[in-house]
């Protein structure tokens, strides 16, 4: 069964993660659940907070807390931790870069670098990730396609060149879906649909999400979160 007792520990630390937020932040993102990244950065002297949880078909249990701050103009700094604590108790920290290259209008780029340390049969390695963000809008913002293309290095998997494809479409003032594909190693692409709803209007909104590795049934996962965007 992918969904358990265990996760209610999840959803308090989701809901604790909102309020701080609306203490803190000027400016939300509202996509915590999309791996594929946007040409956008926060706003000049604000900072965001988003969370995510999965669950996958092999009883693993991810939460991310993500915080990102635009202190200096045009770059924004983001620290990131993700943990399987509900299965195994281990975490990873990360952190990143990101700055503007065409400030989106009908359409954006940004370029940003990641670094993490990644943990593996007792080991510990510095690793890093490229990218490239890049936006567009159609249909009055009603359509927005997002794509990446990036270049990570890992003792792992050296040399690994990165894409993921989302789009995301405004069905009604309250509901959008989004889908994407992208890749994360060197197997097969996997896909992911999302669904978000404004619970309130440009405050709230749910988000829940479904996907799984394009050659296999075996690796599927559920994602749940919720955005909050003052």
């Amino acid at each position: 069964m992918w969904l358990h007792a265990s996760l209610l520990k999840i959803y308090i630390i989701q809901g604790i993660c909102i309020w701080i937020c609306m203490l803190l932040s000027q400016y939300t993102k509202a996509d915590p659940l999309l791996n594929t990244d946007d040409a956008d950065i926060v706003s000049a002297q604000h900072c965001q907070l988003e969370s995510a949880i999965t669950r996958s078909s092999v009883s693993q249990t991810s939460y991310q807390l993500n915080t990102a701050c635009q202190f200096i103009e045009g770059i924004e700094s983001s620290i990131s931790y993700t943990d399987q604590f509900v299965d195994t108790g281990k975490g990873q920290w990360s952190a990143q870069v990101k700055g503007v290259i065409q400030p989106m209008s009908q359409w954006g780029m940004a370029a940003s670098l990641q670094i993490f340390q990644q943990t593996e049969k007792d080991k510990e390695s510095i690793q890093w990730f490229f990218n490239i963000p890049f936006s567009l809008v159609y249909l009055n913002n009603y359509l927005r396609v997002d794509s990446n293309i990036g270049y990570q290095y890992s003792p792992r998997n050296l040399n690994l060149l990165r894409w993921s494809l989302a789009s995301t479409l405004t069905l009604t003032p309250k509901t959008s879906v989004s889908v994407e594909t992208y890749n994360q190693d060197q197997h097969a692409p996997l896909l992911q649909s999302a669904l978000h709803y404004s619970i309130f209007p440009n405050l709230l909104t749910f988000e829940a999400s479904i996907g799984q590795r394009l050659n296999t049934f075996r690796e599927r996962w559920l994602g749940f979160g919720l955005s909050f965007t003052p």
